[in-house]
């Protein structure tokens, strides 16, 4: 390696740890898009408010048919980045009672269960 590049200080030797700090960076990057969701929907909502009234949008939510998983679903909000090609989009009361069909989850990306007001078991 060139001077100034050697990070195996930084890093673990053994496979275990190598893949317990994947992980971890997985979980921080979801997070992380989450929370950059959440700005950005609230920054567009500042702005709309700023420049005038407009009118809510009848789809909030989107229906993502999720394949390799039997028939589970997951409901996201209308611009989680996350929501594949399989999705068709819902209104508030759709995706609560989607959400009541026990093979039906909210992304955990996305603020979808907070701003449905559902809360985990």
């Amino acid at each position: 390696m060139s001077a100034g590049r050697d990070l195996d200080w930084l890093l673990p030797p053994d496979v275990e740890r190598l893949r317990t700090l994947e992980r971890w960076c997985l979980v921080l990057l979801e997070l992380i898009r989450g929370r950059t969701a959440e700005i950005e929907r609230r920054d567009r909502v500042t702005e709309a408010a700023r420049t005038g009234p407009t009118v809510t949008p009848l789809t909030e939510w989107q229906l993502e048919h999720l394949i390799g998983k039997g028939s589970s679903m997951l409901i996201h909000t209308a611009d989680c980045r996350l929501a594949s090609g399989r999705t068709r989009p819902n209104t508030r009361e759709d995706a609560l009672d989607a959400l009541r069909q026990p093979q039906v989850e909210a992304c955990s990306i996305c603020p979808a269960a907070r701003e449905l007001g559902v809360t985990e078991p």
